[in-house]
């Protein structure tokens, strides 16, 4: 069973994590209140579980593990919402009410996650009975979480309130738009500023906690997102050459259930990721599989692969395509059944079929793995030299090998060559990464990223319309918060 740092009582949360105007209204009913709180390491620790916590259940339990996660997903070209999802498939207007509500309770939750760093902020840094490194490390966790809660406000929603103080009083509700620029600069500074103070590996019992090489990676994410090409090669480089992590040995498709699998705590290339249990599940599983084949407890195929898309041109051998996708299962009887016409054609990635924990899920689901990382490098390296170099060619070539099962430092059929154009070469990187990175949340911000949305949304058939740009902030952020107003909202809301 996994140990889970996610864990703390109900009622400390309900205390320390209550809306303001509840605070403001209600006399405390028991001794529990932030005042007594925030007195040593185990306060601390609860509080720091508090803001990991929000990977598992915001308020909503929709951040990451189910809307806001499928909002991503299918928005991007290889995936279909189906059902109530299938509004996030659709590009040629605004959001549907429904698609709406469940982004702004993803936009919501997010906060909530940083109202909770804020928290561990403001008030472990007072606490005297506890020593100054873990003080700090703590801190710096925090910090760490809360940029990582703003890049994925800022990749999807724009420029956004930056919130940077615990929320205490209903004076602190006024908070201005900062603009993307405002928000992508406080992000790489606070990662720049955390490294040193983080830990620099955990054990795998405590996996799933941000170290100085998980704000590395943020960082060589955040250079990517903001075409600061060397500075992210040089992160993704300093990982790569000097980080703790090797990629996972893989000669079947099955192999790489070493690192998706539900019984997996952690595994070599784990930089930083969202860690379920038996008790604290997740429920991709149960959103991308049928019921009764096999692979979750229950199934609404509610994600289903587009084949006009990318994924019409991934190649059979591709081992990654062997795990991620499939058109066939065992039944109960051990016969071999075909997918039927209406889903012929599945993810795979995540399943868990001995979930204990009724619909949901054990699997972990990644942030960043060191593949990426050598994707990084590639693309960086070559944005800033205008045309890949040997390595950068080398490394993209090292996570293909991987993907087909052959040693990763010698060359192979199935190698990238030499010489390719910078066009070419883009193409290829962003290729791989969804081959190596499907259903981790990134093609969506790689198409917008690097200003394809239109183009791959069309190939598929699709109408588009650039509303589909940015996500819609919520109502109540705009009529409750008096430093905004309409003029603020997302174009097309």
């Amino acid at each position: 069973m996994k140990k889970y740092i996610y864990i703390i009582s109900g009622l400390v949360l309900g205390l320390l994590f209550t809306s303001c105007e509840e605070a403001l209204m209600e006399e405390p009913e028991s001794l529990l209140v932030k005042e007594n709180f925030y007195k040593n390491e185990t306060d601390a620790f609860s509080a720091l579980a508090a803001v990991y916590g929000t990977f598992r259940s915001g308020g909503n339990r929709y951040f990451p593990v189910t809307y806001f996660m499928a909002t991503l997903e299918n928005r991007a070209e290889y995936s279909n919402g189906r059902g109530s999802q299938a509004g996030f498939s659709n590009y040629d207007g605004p959001l549907d009410n429904t698609s709406q509500e469940r982004v702004f309770a993803a936009y919501n939750d997010i906060y909530l996650g940083v109202n909770r760093a804020n928290s561990v902020i403001s008030n472990v840094a007072n606490i005297e009975d506890m020593k100054e490194d873990l003080r700090k490390q703590y801190v710096a966790e925090a910090r760490f979480l809360r940029a990582f809660f703003y890049m994925n406000l800022v990749k999807y929603w724009g420029g956004v309130p930056l919130r940077t103080e615990e929320f205490t009083s209903l004076d602190q509700i006024p908070a201005p738009r900062a603009s993307v620029d405002e928000v992508w600069e406080f992000i790489i500074t606070e990662l720049n500023a955390v490294i040193p103070d983080l830990a620099d590996s955990f054990s795998d019992a405590d996996s799933g906690r941000a170290t100085s090489w998980t704000a590395k990676a943020a960082l060589a994410d955040a250079y990517l997102n903001t075409e600061n090409w060397q500075l992210a090669a040089d992160m993704a480089d300093d990982i790569i050459v000097n980080g703790p992590y090797t990629l996972v040995e893989v000669a079947v498709a099955d192999d790489f259930m070493n690192i998706y699998g539900p019984e997996v705590v952690t595994h070599s290339e784990d930089i930083f990721s969202a860690h379920y249990s038996e008790t604290n599940g997740m429920d991709v599983p149960r959103f991308i599989h049928r019921a009764n084949t096999g692979f979750s407890i229950g199934g609404f195929h509610a994600w289903l692969p587009v084949e006009n898309s990318i994924l019409g041109s991934w190649e059979t051998n591709d081992l990654r395509r062997q795990f991620s996708l499939y058109t066939e299962y065992v039944d109960d009887n051990g016969e071999v059944q075909q997918l039927p016409e209406d889903s012929p054609l599945l993810f795979h990635k995540y399943r868990d079929p001995g979930a204990a924990s009724g619909p949901q899920s054990r699997n972990n689901i990644p942030f960043y793995r060191l593949p990426e990382m050598y994707l990084i490098y590639a693309e960086a390296t070559a944005e800033a030299s205008g045309a890949p170099t040997s390595l950068a060619t080398e490394r993209l070539n090292i996570v293909r090998r991987r993907g087909y099962g052959f040693p990763l430092n010698a060359a192979s059929a199935e190698d990238y060559p030499a010489g390719m154009s910078a066009t070419d070469f883009k193409n290829a990187v962003l290729d791989e990464r969804v081959y190596e990175m499907n259903l981790e949340m990134k093609r969506w911000n790689d198409l917008l990223r690097t200003g394809r949305a239109q183009e791959f949304v069309e190939a598929t058939g699709k109408t588009w319309s650039d509303v589909s740009l940015l996500l819609p902030l919520p109502i109540d952020e705009i009529n409750n918060n008096p430093a905004m107003g309409p003029g603020d909202q997302n174009p097309g809301y």
